[in-house]
C-alpha cells in the first residue's frame, strides 16, 4: 500500500515544475544544514544560528526546550507540580528513563526477523505464544528445559502503511504500527488509505528533527525552497515551526504550498508557508510568463516588491483611490512592455507612478462607447477630453494641481517612449494609434507658484528645538529602543538622506589629519557614506562631538549585540529581524515609520507662529519626517551664510538648481531682516544712514528697494550706476570711498575677508618685484586709506552690533542670517547658473589703451 501511494502521488506532478524547483535548490547547502535526501528527514544543528534550538536543562531529558526558561515542555508541567523544589535541585536531579521511540522485540531482533516489541518486551506472535505456553517471559526466552526450548525469530512484517512514519508492523492484519495502530482505532477506523497519507508521525522520536517522508515529491522540494528561502534571507525558523508546517501540509493532503489556505494556522506557520509559496511563484516562473500576470513578482528583475497593472491604493486623495486598473488589453499589453524595458534602468516606485497615470488614462478611455477598445479610433479630441477631466477632477477637490501635473508629465513620456520603443507599429499593441494622440508641451498647466511666505519644507529652529530635547528623544528611546534614538538624533545633525542614514556601515567614523594655522597637529571627525543616488563612494563629511558621541555610542551596542561578526561587515544601524549576523541595515521605511509613531506621540509640538491672544500655534506633525532634516540641514547653512557652492558639495547634489531648491527666504523673513539691519546701514564714513528709522512702510520699502543696486560689501545709491543695473559706476568702482556706498553688519564675513586680502597683497606687493614698472607697482599696491576706511567699517559694525540689548541683538542676528541666505541663493536677481559668466564690469585702469583696444576688437 506505501509504495503504491507513493507512485501514484509521483503521476500527478509536473515533470517541468519538478526540475525548476530542483534546479532553484542548493543541495549542498541543505545537506549541510540537515537535510537527509535518502531517509528524508530533516535534522538541524541545534547549534545553527538560523535553525538551532535549545535543549532542555535536565540533566538526562535532551528535548526541545521550547517553554519559557531552559525547560522543555515535559519539564516545564513537572516544574508546575514542584514549585517549591529549588531550580538547581530541579535541574540536577534528571528525569527517569523514558520509553525510547521504538523497542524490539526480545526473540524477533536480528536483521530481517525484526519486530517491535509490544508488551512484556515482546511483539504479538511472540507474547501469544508464551501465554498459550503458559511461561513467563523469562521461561519464554531461555527456554525451560521441558518441552518448549529457546523460540526462534520471526521474519519482519514491514514498515509501516502510513507515508510518514519509519516503524516497523506491529499487526499484519492492517499494515500499522501500533501507535498508529491504535491512533486508527481511536480515530473510529477511517479508510485505510486516506489515514496512511494524512495521519501525523509518531510522537516517540520527533525531537531534533523534522520527518518530510509522505509529502508528495513536489511539496517536500517546495519546503526545501522555503528552507532555503529562509537561510538566504536570514530568517529564524524554528524546527517547531517547520514540523508545525510539515503537519498541516500533510492533513491538508496538498499537493503544492501555494494552493492551501494558510489563515487558520498559527502566525509562524503562516509566515513560514508565506514565504514558501512566494521562493516556489519565484522559481517556476520565467521573465516571460510573470510579463503575462497582472501582478509582478518585481524579484526577477532584481528588485523588491510587486508592480501591479489592475490597479493599486497607494495613491489616495481626500481618501479615494485615484489609480484605477487598466482595462483596455492594448493598453495592458503596452504598459506590460513598456514596464518590463523600464525597470531594468529605474526603481519600482517611478515605473508604478506612471501605471497610475496611465490607470487614469485609461479610465477616461472607458467612457468612450466603445470602451476605448480600438486604439486606432482615439483622436486629439481624446486627449482634449481627458485634460479637461483632469481639470475638472482639481477643481473638484478628488485629486491636487501637483498629481494633475504629474499624471500629464509621466503619461506624456509613457506615451514617446512606446513609439520608441515600436509599440504602435503593425502588429504591435498600439497599432493605428495616430500620432496625435499625444501629450504637447502646451498641455501642461503652469507651473505650481510658491506663496511668497511659504517656508518650504525645513524645520524651523523652535521645532527643531522640541524633537531633539532631552524629555522627547527619551519618549523616543522608551517608545522603539536606543538604535531608533540614535538614527534619528544623527540624521538630524548631518542632513544626509534618508537611505544614506540607514545604510551606514559601523565604520562610518574617521578622522582627518591636520596643521592648524599654529602649526599644531590636529585631527578633525568625519562621517564615511556613500552617495548611491550620485554615484559618490567613500564620501567625508565634517561633523562635530555631538555626532561623534551618537556614532560611538551606537557602535558600542552593535559591537556587543553582534561579537561574533567581524566589525567592517557590520552596519552601523541593523535591522532587528532576519539579520543574526548584523550585516543587514534598516530600510528608510522603518525609519519612518518610528519617527511618525514618535512624533504622533508627542504632548504638543508648537511652531513659530502665534495666535491673537499670543499663544504658540501647533506645528503639522506631517511636516515632521526623516527628509526634513534634510532640508533643515541645507537651511541651517544657508542661515549661517554657506555659499551656495559649498552647500551643494555638503548636500551631494549634481547641479546648484537642486541646492536652491533645498532652502529659502520667505516675503515676510526679507521684510523682517530689512527693517531690523535699516537702522544700522553704515555710510563709507562709518556714520549711520538713518540713524532714527525704526521701520519702513512697504512703499518706503519698495522705494529703497529700486533705489540701489548690489555691489560688493553692501549696495550703491548712486542713480545712474542703480539706472544701468551696476555697470556704469564713474568712479571705478572705489565703494569703500565713496559717499552713495552703504554697508550693514550683514556684511562683515566679506569685510573681514576683504581686509586681510588687502594686507596680504600690500605684503607681497610691497617687495621688489622686477615685473612692474615702480608706477604701477604704486597704483596696484592698496594705500593705506583704503585699509584704514574698511577697518573703519569693520570696527563700526562691531560697535553697532555692541551697543545692541540682548533682544535687539538676537533680532538682529536673526536678520543677519536671513540677509545672507538670501545673497546665497541669489533669488529673484542673478539666476546662479550663469554665475562667473556675467559679472559686474571691472574698473577702467587705462582708459585710453583699453578703448583702443576695443576700437580694433569692432573692427575700426
Amino acid at each position: 500500500m506505501r509504495a503504491e501511494a507513493i507512485a501514484r502521488q509521483a503521476d500527478q506532478v509536473s515533470v517541468g515544475d519538478l526540475d525548476r524547483l530542483a534546479a532553484a535548490l542548493d543541495m549542498a547547502l541543505l545537506v549541510a544544514v540537515g537535510w537527509d535526501p535518502v531517509s528524508e528527514l530533516f535534522t538541524p544543528d541545534r547549534s545553527h544560528r538560523l535553525l538551532g534550538y535549545q535543549v532542555c536543562a535536565v540533566a538526562g531529558c535532551g528535548s526541545e526546550a521550547w517553554c519559557k526558561g531552559p525547560l522543555c515542555g515535559a519539564c516545564a508541567t513537572r516544574r508546575a507540580r514542584e514549585p517549591s523544589q529549588p531550580i538547581e535541585a530541579f535541574l540536577s536531579a534528571g528525569v527517569s528513563a523514558r520509553r525510547p521511540g521504538e523497542r524490539l522485540c526480545a526473540v524477533c531482533c536480528l536483521p530481517g526477523f525484526s519486530r517491535p516489541a509490544i508488551s512484556n518486551g515482546l511483539c504479538l506472535s511472540c507474547d501469544a505464544l508464551r501465554r498459550r505456553r503458559g511461561q513467563s517471559t523469562e521461561d519464554f526466552l531461555s527456554g525451560d528445559g521441558r518441552p518448549f526450548g529457546p523460540p526462534p525469530p520471526r521474519a519482519t512484517l514491514g514498515i509501516c502503511a502510513v507515508l510518514s512514519c519509519e516503524r516497523l508492523v506491529a499487526r499484519q492484519i492492517h499494515g500499522l504500527c501500533d501507535a498508529h495502530d491504535q491512533a486508527w482505532r481511536v480515530a473510529g477506523h477511517p479508510d485505510l488509505e486516506r489515514f496512511a497519507r494524512t495521519a501525523l508521525p509518531c510522537r516517540g522520536n520527533r525531537q531534533g528533527r523534522v520527518i518530510l517522508r509522505g509529502l508528495p515529491p513536489r511539496v517536500i522540494l517546495e519546503v526545501l525552497l522555503g528552507i532555503q528561502g529562509c537561510l538566504e534571507s536570514g530568517r529564524r525558523l524554528m524546527p517547531t515551526d517547520l514540523r508545525a508546517s510539515a503537519d498541516y501540509l500533510r492533513r491538508a493532503q496538498a499537493s503544492s504550498v501555494g494552493e492551501i489556505d494558510v489563515t487558520a494556522v498559527t502566525p509562524a506557520v503562516r509566515h513560514f508557508l508565506s514565504l514558501t509559496a512566494r521562493c516556489v511563484a519565484l522559481a517556476c516562473s520565467d521573465l516571460e510568463s510573470e510579463q503575462s500576470k497582472d501582478v509582478w513578482d518585481l524579484r526577477h528583475w532584481g528588485k523588491h516588491g510587486s508592480l501591479s497593472f489592475i490597479g493599486t491604493s497607494a495613491l489616495h486623495v481626500n481618501g479615494r483611490a485615484i489609480s484605477p486598473p487598466i482595462t483596455q488589453g492594448w493598453l495592458k499589453a503596452a504598459a506590460k512592455t513598456w514596464a518590463a524595458d523600464a525597470l531594468i534602468s529605474v526603481g519600482k516606485v517611478s515605473v508604478q507612478t506612471t501605471l497610475n497615470a496611465v490607470g487614469v488614462f485609461s479610465a477616461h478611455l472607458a467612457r468612450r462607447d466603445d470602451a476605448g477598445e480600438d486604439p486606432a479610433l482615439l483622436t486629439r479630441r481624446d486627449i482634449e477630453a481627458f485634460l479637461a477631466r483632469l481639470g475638472h477632477l482639481e477643481a473638484a477637490g478628488t485629486t491636487t494641481a501637483f498629481m494633475r501635473r504629474q499624471t500629464i508629465d509621466v503619461l506624456s513620456k509613457f506615451l514617446r517612449d512606446c513609439r520608441a520603443l515600436g509599440l504602435t507599429g503593425p502588429g504591435a499593441p498600439m497599432a493605428g494609434l495616430a500620432d496625435e494622440v499625444a501629450l504637447r508641451r502646451g498641455d501642461r498647466p503652469a507651473p505650481l507658484r510658491r506663496e511668497a511666505d511659504d517656508v518650504g519644507r525645513a524645520l524651523p529652529e523652535i521645532v527643531m528645538a522640541q524633537l531633539l530635547s532631552e524629555e522627547n528623544l527619551g519618549l523616543l528611546e522608551q517608545m522603539a529602543g536606543p538604535m531608533a534614538r540614535a538614527a534619528v538624533e544623527l540624521a538630524a545633525g548631518v542632513g544626509r538622506r534618508t537611505a544614506e542614514v540607514c545604510s551606514l556601515s559601523l565604520s562610518c567614523l574617521d578622522f582627518d589629519d591636520h596643521v592648524s594655522e599654529d602649526g599644531e597637529h590636529q585631527t578633525s571627525p568625519v562621517l564615511v557614506h556613500d552617495m548611491p543616488k550620485v554615484g559618490k563612494v567613500g564620501v567625508r563629511l565634517p561633523i562635530f562631538e555631538r555626532e561623534v558621541a551618537i556614532i560611538s555610542a551606537q557602535r558600542a551596542r552593535v559591537l556587543a549585540a553582534f561579537p561574533d561578526t567581524a566589525p567592517e561587515h557590520l552596519a552601523l544601524f541593523p535591522r532587528v529581524l532576519k539579520n543574526p549576523d548584523g550585516t543587514r541595515p534598516v530600510s528608510p521605511s522603518w525609519l519612518d515609520r518610528v519617527m511618525r509613531q514618535w512624533v504622533d506621540a508627542l504632548p504638543r509640538l508648537d511652531g513659530p507662529e502665534r495666535n491673537a491672544n499670543g499663544r504658540p500655534v501647533p506645528f503639522p506633525r506631517n511636516r515632521v519626517f526623516p527628509y526634513a532634516f534634510r532640508h533643515s540641514f541645507a537651511q541651517r547653512h544657508a542661515d549661517a551664510g554657506t555659499p551656495v557652492d559649498t552647500l551643494k558639495e555638503l548636500l551631494g547634489h549634481d547641479t546648484v538648481r537642486s541646492t536652491l531648491g533645498y532652502y529659502r527666504v520667505t516675503a515676510r523673513r526679507k521684510r523682517a531682516a530689512q527693517d531690523a539691519l535699516g537702522p544700522l546701514q553704515l555710510d563709507a564714513a562709518g556714520r549711520r544712514a538713518r540713524p532714527s528709522l525704526n521701520g519702513l512702510s512697504d512703499a518706503e520699502a519698495l522705494r529703497e528697494q529700486i533705489g540701489q543696486v548690489a555691489v560688493p560689501f553692501g549696495v550703491c545709491t548712486e542713480p545712474a550706476n542703480v539706472t544701468a543695473d551696476g555697470h556704469s559706476c564713474p568712479f571705478r568702482h572705489r565703494c569703500t570711498g565713496c559717499t552713495y556706498f552703504r554697508t550693514d553688519p550683514s556684511y562683515q564675513p566679506e569685510l573681514t575677508a576683504y581686509l586681510a586680502q588687502l594686507l596680504a597683497d600690500k605684503e607681497r606687493l610691497a617687495t621688489t618685484m622686477p615685473q612692474l614698472a615702480e608706477w604701477a607697482r604704486s597704483d596696484a599696491v592698496p594705500s593705506n586709506e583704503e585699509i584704514d576706511a574698511v577697518r573703519l567699517l569693520i570696527r563700526a559694525n562691531d560697535e553697532q552690533l555692541g551697543e545692541l540689548d540682548a533682544t535687539d541683538r538676537q533680532r538682529v542676528e536673526t536678520a543677519i542670517a536671513t540677509m545672507r541666505t538670501e545673497r546665497a541663493a541669489l533669488v529673484d536677481t542673478f539666476p546662479v547658473e550663469f554665475r562667473g559668466l556675467t559679472r559686474q564690469t571691472r574698473p577702467t585702469l587705462f582708459p585710453a589703451i583699453e578703448a583702443a583696444a576695443e576700437h580694433r576688437a569692432a573692427g575700426g
